[in-house]
């Protein structure tokens, strides 16, 4: 209903296959941290709440389904699900959304992974959740930078709130 093809943003199967091959080593874990800063993410989304821009997207946040655990990932046997939050804060419906998520090495020197998702339509106000599916090989790092952001829609002014990008870390203790 969100994507042609599937909407849900299965993206980190990247983590899974690290987890997977972490698990014979202890206990692993991933910490996510914004690269954004609060200062920056609050000014960005306070501009844009009190403007009545016609057209406004904006990445809210990621999640991960199931949450980035190892042990239930391996229980399930299912792969994580990279999942993105999108709103509509301008006042147009928009359709034929694109968001796009980009795995790369911590340093971002080299790509790992890019994948692409639709959302069909996304009313004013509303949130959708893009959802990335289908990812493997991923190689195994102890840190990678994924990026995720929404195309501008035609007239859209504000682009500062279109991209969120996180360093992931893995921890593993023995």
């Amino acid at each position: 209903m969100w994507q042609r093809g599937d909407k849900r943003y299965v993206w980190l199967i990247m983590v899974t296959m690290v987890l997977a091959s972490l698990s014979l080593a202890g206990c692993a874990g991933v910490e996510i941290v914004d690269r954004a800063p609060a200062s920056l993410d609050t000014l960005s989304l306070s501009k844009t709440r009190t403007l009545t821009d016609e057209h406004d997207l904006a990445v809210l946040a990621i999640d991960f389904d199931p949450s980035l655990d190892y042990e239930q990932i391996l229980a399930r046997g299912e792969q994580a699900t990279l999942l993105a939050a999108v709103e509509n804060m301008g006042v147009k419906t928009e359709i034929e959304v694109i968001v796009k998520v980009r795995l790369s090495t911590f340093e971002g020197d080299t790509l790992i992974l890019e994948k692409t998702c639709y959302i069909d339509a996304i009313a004013p106000g509303q949130i959708k959740i893009a959802r990335f599916k289908g990812i493997s090989n991923v190689p195994y790092r102890s840190a990678y930078r994924l990026k995720v952001w929404v195309l501008p829609t035609p007239g859209e002014t504000n682009t500062a709130n279109n991209q969120k990008s996180y360093d992931l870390h893995i921890t593993v203790s023995q």
